[in-house]
């Protein structure tokens, strides 16, 4: 029976034991500002256990450092140390522990333990180490260690209790920087994302973009030009849903992708007996769009009937409705889109003069991509985080040489063949890492051969080795093949550095 007894030091202990964690679950759930609240947590860890000092570490997922956080009692030098050549995962004791998940408790002359392969951490004299790992979702996002200078036995208890306050030193870490993640993307968005999700850098869009804030409430028709996949349809969004019709409707209607005999029954509704299989009235997209906008990309794909019937809506503000002789009236601004010369087309009379001038008070042009390459990167970036969280990966990074291929590239395509490219390396890719690999072949060698010297003397120096290789280097039989004189062949081996 009197093993069962609770004694008063006992209850005592049980009591300091939850104090101490009950303490420090309430100093990492009272801030997500990382250092602030793993600044307190090193103090209540340096107070219980009694140490000298102590660091707090977090793992940067993407170079793989421990960054000091959190650090106290430690010299200058050593502080200088940890802070300007960080420990990586794998590196010294610390790198060890996070790589390996283990902890380490180092009881006499820790100082003297081989692990430790920083000169400046050896200098510090540490008598006694506890390294321990912090972990959150089964996944080691920091490090916590404690230190004396002096001899010292901990109590046991008190390591359990460590032990014990990693868990939610561990989550407080996640939590914080899911937290500060999310902030800096909202501040990357404010940045570069201005109105429906343009993402940009670009000195020529930042003008386009100052263009449509002085046109989002300004009932002119607009007409915007750029090279297929350049964003048009995002332009014409940020002006309506950042002018007072942004809660009416926005109407988008692709004009080349409807064939002309249904496009004018789509845009203008019929009434019942109009033609066959008219059997109600249907309403059409100009009456949809009524107190709103109708974006009208490709607008250079209307017949020229459709032309003369639009150019009636522009002017008037009315309209018929296939087989109806009473015209409805509408309050909408129309927003065009082309990637073709309309002038030219009027040349051609493809495309009525009238209507042009009609649709063309207000001018945007959008530069193509190759034009804004500094965006090339951020979309970049946009995209893989976009498709990763829809495809349920978490891919976190561009290699290098995967950077250098889009940033070179042309992109025809422009913006939607980026997202495309980034869509299906994140697809494919294994790794948290988009590599080049993973990128489209014809992107990877339409680049490489980009880059080629497409001089005529190289053009002809790799000629002359092919013919050289096929030859197994016989240059009497190689020359005969190029049509040249063996000694015609030897100087232009030796103007190109080729052993003769």
């Amino acid at each position: 029976m009197a093993k069962d007894l609770i004694t008063p030091q006992i209850l005592e202990k049980q009591n300091k034991k939850l104090s101490i964690l009950y303490e420090i679950a309430l100093t990492v759930g009272k801030s997500l500002d990382l250092k602030a609240i793993l600044e307190d947590v090193l103090e209540l860890i340096i107070d219980f256990m009694g140490v000298d000092s102590g660091v707090i570490y977090i793992i940067n997922d993407e170079t793989l450092e421990l960054v000091p956080i959190s650090f106290k009692n430690l010299s200058d030098e050593a502080v200088r140390d940890l802070t300007e050549n960080k420990v990586k995962v794998g590196e010294c004791m610390c790198g060890n522990i996070a790589q390996f998940d283990k902890e380490v408790i180092i009881l006499e002359k820790a100082s003297n333990d081989p692990r430790f392969t920083r000169d400046e951490i050896k200098k510090e004299g540490m008598e006694f180490y506890a390294g321990l790992p912090l972990k959150a979702k089964r996944k080691v996002v920091g490090v916590l260690c404690a230190i004396t200078h002096v001899p010292y036995v901990p109590d046991m208890e008190l390591l359990d209790i460590l032990r014990t306050a990693t868990v939610p030193i561990g989550l407080a870490i996640e939590n914080a920087l899911l937290f500060e993640n999310t902030r800096k993307e909202t501040e990357e968005q404010n940045k570069y994302s201005n109105f429906q999700g343009i993402i940009t850098s670009s000195s020529k869009m930042m003008d386009v973009l100052n263009i449509v804030r002085k046109v989002t409430d300004v009932p002119s028709s607009i007409l915007i030009y750029g090279e297929s996949g350049t964003g048009k349809e995002l332009i014409a969004k940020a002006i309506h849903f950042n002018s007072m019709k942004k809660d009416k409707p926005f109407i988008v209607v692709h004009c080349a992708a409807i064939p002309e005999n249904l496009l004018e029954s789509e845009l203008f509704g019929y009434v019942k007996g109009a033609f066959t299989g008219a059997y109600t009235d249907k309403k059409g997209l100009f009456e949809a769009a009524d107190s709103g906008t109708i974006f009208l990309d490709e607008v250079d794909g209307m017949s020229k009937n459709l032309q003369v019937k639009l150019l009636r809506v522009l002017q008037g503000s009315t309209f018929f409705k296939v087989g109806s002789t009473r015209p409805v009236a509408v309050d909408i601004r129309i927003i065009a889109a082309t990637n073709e010369d309309l002038e030219a087309s009027i040349k051609s009379k493809k495309f009525r003069e009238d209507l042009y001038y009609r649709l063309n008070v207000i001018r945007i042009s959008l530069p193509p991509l190759r034009e804004r390459v500094g965006d090339i990167p951020l979309l970049a970036r946009y995209f893989m985080d976009k498709f990763s969280k829809k495809v349920g990966k978490n891919i976190r990074r561009i290699s290098e040489d995967v950077m250098d291929v889009l940033v070179n590239y042309a992109w025809p395509g422009n913006i939607r063949e980026l997202e495309n490219t980034m869509e299906a390396a994140v697809v494919i890719a294994e790794t948290d890492e988009v590599r080049k690999e993973d990128i489209p072949l014809e992107i990877v060698t339409r680049f490489d051969a980009s880059k080629r010297d497409l001089t005529l003397k190289n053009l002809e120096k790799e000629h002359i080795l092919k013919v050289l290789n096929l030859t197994g280097g016989n240059k009497k039989r190689a020359s005969r093949m190029l049509g040249l004189d063996p000694a015609t062949l030897w100087r232009k081996l030796k103007s190109y550095q080729i052993p003769a």
